[in-house]
């Protein structure tokens, strides 16, 4: 991963030039051009061991000089005196001069040793012993995979729905990668089971399984009770319904034995859809009809899938075509390794020669055991990612078995680490989600997009590639991954003194890692007032949020290369007494903090973070996340500084939501402005939002009411007029019980480039909501939840750009407007919770579009009451 690190050393480069505001930009430019060489298009090979063996080279001097210009920037930024300023730049220029030239003489010989392999001989393939892992997650849109399968689907649909009164266990066997979880996904999915059970349920068991992660799964839930009271609220709540349960990739008879009890036989055809690679696991849990056995595609579904996936949407010479139908035949019907060469050859354009060395390399690795060649043509699309995108695919192998990621975080985090391949004038947080996009394209990452405006929200990897991916980070000791004695590899002492990340899943095997020179560290579980030893001297990202502090943990004080710090805080607080959580002035020793990331929690919604002024004076902080806090004093001292990196702030305390702080974010893009009835009562006109003119997205959140506050809160709090807010506006969500009246909704549609409009819990009360008559002319997307007015008054005038409509526990409401049938633009009704006189009129709604317009839109009705 040397690519990775050069590129990290030229980043801390450019942000020491910012914090310093001296000129490193020649070394910056000589870094470049080196970095180029690295993008060479080379075949990793067992002959090209000693290249291998540079790139570790390289990287280490390339991490180790990233450190000094850290510690040297420092001398530079705090100095007192400008002689003593120039002799620390002095002194740094010198080093990095002599850190350059070592990475220059490296790639040196890097480049010779290339170039006499490239004049030899034709690079071999790499002959990869990876062997075949855990289970599959559907990649793509399962009606692409099931290609070939109508029948099978037609018949277990049959099989789910219909059948004896008594509980059934229908189960699909399968290797990994041939689609057993996208087919009890399709079928979980159709609208026909959807209205024959009451109860639709799904939770993945894995390999490494969790009893209480599946109840909770089950549940939908996260419940602190022990197991055993929810495996009993999990019977209690599936009595006497009819259920579906779907159990996806379980791997032993222990792991059903574990879970069993919990499904009660109410003699209503209920049906439990279990997916497992192991036949023996199958026929134990099964009842009534054997296992279905699901088969490889044939030649012409293989070669018919390949065909929608690439050729359908360009057109291609013959010659291409012949070629895609040799791939197709030699992927061995197993759609994952379909849909991921797919994603190759659609990025490699028309050039006959690569695809040709693509159907040579897949042709090579041809093997009996099918599971094996999907894990090979896997190998062969993470050797043709451009260099920039590879340690963006290694770093999924930080994050636990079957663990969705929320988009954000990823790319918060790929951003600290300082990896990604950022151009002049490029925004690097756009930079970070088009490498997420790439690799989606290539089919090695899956995405769940928000329901609500479409946009990607989770991310994840089939279990088959995530095999491929800690396997290939430890080989470049990208990353380590610690479980306990269920680790597959041993741990080598350069995986231990390593500058890789370390991914640590049980807490007895950090003390083998103290003192490393780990460049990131992860940890997951949950850690109950465990507090770990942080002698990471070296490290960049501090993952801790699993863990449950009691205080801020101050030895992360004195990690000065720290980019990325996440913190959860538990709290348990009795009587009417308050907690705090102090974070120390110090915390301006930090100065390459760029995401700080503190959560508390406590039952009594008592505990507050209490920061210090000094938080506005850390430069490079650009995402800012907090739950309930207050400043040490709110006053503007000549010391704080213009942030003009901070591009997102989470929980900011409505106390403070002022002239003199927002003119402090310049740059600010996303803010949520949260607090407690006192918090916002103590600002009731928030009239300010107009310095940020930069800002797209803003967030009211209202924390718990006492019952008190319910008595004073309707004339406690404003809507802001039109002119208070930025009007650049795109996104603007109501949460929790401002109890503002919805006429005020008239102020809202004044927004002039309002999209996207969230109004949840109370947030605005009336019986009846008369949109005014300017509406929401360019508003998309809409939410409505936990709302009790009666009756909507609108016309398809007054959103004629609405494109996804969902209404979420309204109880009292009567209908939708039928005339929301000659928005043309609208897509998707999403109505949960609701009186069945909502439901009808979105089907009302969705069949005159039909009748009138001749296009379908999308209609979810779940729970209607």
């Amino acid at each position: 991963m040397s690519y990775a690190a050069i590129t990290c050393l030229m980043r801390t480069i450019h942000q020491s030039m910012q914090l310093t505001g001296r000129d490193l930009q020649p070394f910056y430019e000589k870094l470049k051009s080196l970095r180029a060489i690295l993008e060479k298009p080379w075949k990793a090979t067992d002959d090209l061991e000693a290249l291998t063996n540079l790139e570790a080279e390289i990287s280490e001097v390339a991490y180790s000089a990233g450190d000094m210009v850290d510690l040297k920037s420092r001398n530079v930024l705090f100095a007192q005196k400008a002689k003593n300023k120039a002799r620390a730049f002095w002194e740094l220029c010198c080093s990095l001069e002599q850190e350059v030239e070592r990475i220059d003489s490296l790639m040196m010989q890097w480049l010779a040793i290339w170039n006499w392999y490239s004049k030899i001989k034709d690079l071999k393939a790499r002959k990869f012993s990876l062997a075949p892992s855990i289970p599959e997650h559907a990649v793509g849109k399962p009606e692409n995979i099931m290609v070939g399968h109508e029948n099978e689907f037609e018949m277990m649909l049959n099989q789910v729905a219909g059948g004896e009164r008594e509980l059934e266990v229908v189960s699909i066997v399968g290797m990994g990668g041939i689609g057993k979880t996208t087919l009890a996904t399709k079928l979980y999915r159709d609208p026909r089971i959807m209205s024959h059970f009451d109860i639709l349920a799904k939770a993945t068991v894995s390999q490494e399984y969790c009893v209480r992660n599946v109840l909770l799964a089950l549940l939908a839930s996260t419940s602190e009770e022990p197991d055993d009271q929810l495996a009993d609220q999990l019977q209690k709540r599936l009595k006497g319904k009819r259920y579906l349960v779907v159990i996806d990739d379980i791997w032993t008879k222990g792991a059903w034995d574990d879970i069993r009890q919990c499904f009660p036989d109410c003699n209503n055809r209920s049906r439990i859809l279990l997916t497992t690679r192991n036949v023996e696991v199958a026929g134990y849990a099964r009842s009534g009809k054997p296992p279905y056995h699901m088969r490889v595609m044939d030649f012409d579904e293989s070669w018919s899938l390949l065909y929608e996936k690439v050729f359908a949407k360009d057109s291609f010479p013959s010659e291409f075509e012949q070629l895609g139908k040799q791939i197709a035949l030699k992927c061995g019907g197993l759609p994952l390794a379909i849909i991921v060469i797919a994603g190759l050859l659609s990025k490699t354009g028309k050039t006959l020669d690569v695809w040709q060395s693509i159907a040579e390399n897949v042709s090579s690795v041809v093997s009996t055991d099918l599971e094996a060649q999907c894990m090979r043509v896997l190998a062969l699309s993470y050797h043709h990612l451009p260099s920039h995108l590879k340690p963006c695919f290694l770093y999924f192998a930080i994050f636990p078995e079957d663990r969705l990621i929320f988009v954000n975080k990823l790319l918060d985090l790929w951003v600290a680490e300082g990896f990604l391949k950022v151009e002049e004038m490029e925004n690097i947080e756009e930079v970070a989600e088009k490498c997420l996009t790439d690799l989606v394209d290539r089919s090695l990452i899956s995405i769940s997009h928000s329901i609500f405006d479409g946009k990607k929200a989770r991310c994840g990897m089939h279990d088959v590639t995530r095999e491929l991916c800690l396997r290939e980070a430890r080989n470049v000791n990208f990353v380590n991954v610690l479980r306990g004695t269920s680790d597959q590899i041993p741990c080598t002492q350069s995986m231990q003194t390593s500058r890789g990340r370390i991914s640590i899943h049980d807490k007895q095997k950090l003390v083998r890692y103290l003192n490393s020179e780990a460049h990131s560290i992860f940890m997951f579980g949950i850690y109950q007032f465990y507090e770990p030893e942080l002698s990471f001297k070296r490290v960049r990202v501090l993952y801790l949020d699993s863990i449950k502090f009691q205080t801020f943990p101050r030895v992360i004080l004195s990690l000065i290369h720290l980019r990325y710090i996440a913190l959860n805080f538990r709290l348990l607080i009795e009587g009417d007494h308050s907690a705090k959580i102090d974070i120390p002035p110090s915390i301006l020793n930090l100065c390459y903090l760029e995401t700080l990331r503190l959560n508390v929690s406590d039952p009594y919604d008592k505990a507050a973070l209490i920061l210090p002024l000094e938080i506005l004076m850390l430069p490079q902080l650009r995402h800012l996340h907090l739950t309930r806090n207050f400043l040490y004093d709110h006053g503007i001292t000549e010391k704080s500084l213009v942030l003009k990196n901070l591009h997102c702030l989470i929980g900011l305390n409505p106390r403070y939501c002022t002239e003199f702080f927002f003119r402090r974010f310049p740059n600010l893009k996303e803010l949520q402005i949260r607090g407690f009835f006192v918090d916002f009562c103590s600002r009731k006109d928030l009239r300010d939002f107009h310095y940020l003119d930069q800002l797209e997205e803003l967030e009211f959140l209202l924390e718990n009411l006492t019952s008190f506050d319910r008595k004073t809160v309707g004339s406690s709090l404003l809507l802001p007029p039109p002119c208070a807010f930025p009007q650049g506006l795109k996104k603007l969500a109501f949460t929790g019980e401002f109890f503002l009246p919805l006429k005020d909704l008239s102020i809202v549609g004044k927004l002039p480039k309002l999209e996207s409009l969230k109004l949840e819990y109370d947030a605005f009360i009336g019986d009846e909501w008369e949109v005014a008559e300017e509406g929401f002319p360019r508003l998309k997307f809409l939410l409505l939840r936990c709302l009790h007015f009666r009756h909507w008054r609108a016309s398809s005038d007054h959103f004629p750009c609405l494109e996804r409509l969902i209404i979420d526990a309204c109880w009292k409401l009567h209908s939708i407007p039928q005339d929301f049938a000659n928005i043309t633009t609208l897509a998707l009704i999403d109505i949960k919770i609701c009186a069945q006189a909502v439901g009808n009129s979105a089907k009302q709604i969705q069949q005159d579009i039909e009748d009138d317009y001749g296009r379908s839109i999308e209609v979810y009705i779940r729970d209607a009451s």
